[in-house]
């Protein structure tokens, strides 16, 4: 290979890399309680610390616990950027471990009947972020909803957190039915089974929602990983400190880094130019007209 051809082929992936839009994640769970906000935020700085920039978006507009759970007040958040005219740097917070944050504050149901002036303010405040994270992790509420359905087919790919319960596996299945009725192409979804007693419960877990999804819904759902019942992480969240940071060798820790450790490899071929960043998040969720 000549020096000419080598700096054309680097120059190519110069420029893929520089078009590259953050990987917009949906973290949600069949029903509350399962460990959601808390995967989220740990799996944030898991990532962060294989050294990716991550931004975390609450969404849940009823139980907003990210900032509960990283020990911080937002002094504003999206819905400044919309009556009030911040702009986006303005609202990022920075939360612990480093992690960016951005408080949600909005229904996004109400956005569209803004005025034009205010939304296109927004979505330009939007643009700003759009080369500046590697990845956008969305924290919905739970249960199935309008704009979780919105939320799970706008952004690149969903991650649903169960627990062995048999609630919380049912749950889930209406939520993975939802997603497959009213999209029939939907985007990747991972299985995370949280709080499991045993290896052999996770496993278990797993298989049966696998199975019941392919028999029932002819649809794959991959697990992306397990974590383990461990009590370092009730404590972490009575000191408002994720567990990966106050107990970095405890096993809930190390169950994330797995996840990190297997994700990561192909993080690289699922990015692509349909990926639009959070700016084509917002977009499609203003153009989408689903009811439940």
């Amino acid at each position: 290979m000549d020096q000419a051809q080598s700096l054309r082929e680097y120059m190519q992936r110069f420029q893929v890399q520089k078009q590259k839009q953050p990987r917009v994640i949906t973290i949600t769970s069949g029903k509350g309680g399962v460990g959601k906000s808390n995967f989220t935020i740990n799996f944030a700085l898991a990532l962060k610390a294989a050294g990716k920039k991550v931004i975390v978006l609450d969404l849940d507009l009823t139980t907003a616990n990210i900032n509960i759970l990283m020990g911080v007040i937002p002094k504003y958040n999206l819905a400044d950027v919309l009556i009030s005219n911040k702009s986006i740097w303005d609202v990022l917070e920075i939360g612990t471990g480093g992690i960016e944050y951005l408080a949600g504050g909005i229904d996004l149901h109400d956005v569209p009947n803004l005025e034009q002036n205010s939304l296109g303010f927004f979505m330009n405040q939007i643009q700003e972020l759009q080369h500046y994270a590697d990845f956008i992790l969305l924290d919905t509420g739970a249960g199935i909803s309008k704009e979780l359905v919105e939320c799970i087919a706008a952004s690149d790919e969903t991650i649903l957190i169960t627990t062995p319960e048999p609630t919380a596996i049912a749950d889930s299945y209406a939520v993975l039915k939802t997603i497959v009725r009213y999209h029939k192409q939907s985007n990747d979804v991972r299985l995370v089974v949280n709080r499991a007693q045993s290896y052999r419960e996770a496993v278990e877990t797993s298989r049966t929602l696998k199975n019941t999804c392919s028999k029932f819904l002819k649809m794959n759902l991959p697990t992306l990983g397990f974590v383990m019942e461990d009590p370092h992480v009730r404590q972490s969240v009575k000191m408002q400190m994720p567990f990966y940071l106050s107990y970095p060798k405890c096993e809930a820790s190390k169950n994330i880094e797995e996840m990190i450790h297997f994700y990561l490899p192909g993080y690289e071929d699922q990015l692509s130019a349909t990926s639009k960043g959070l700016r084509g998040f917002f977009e499609k969720i203003f153009s989408k007209g689903i009811s439940l």
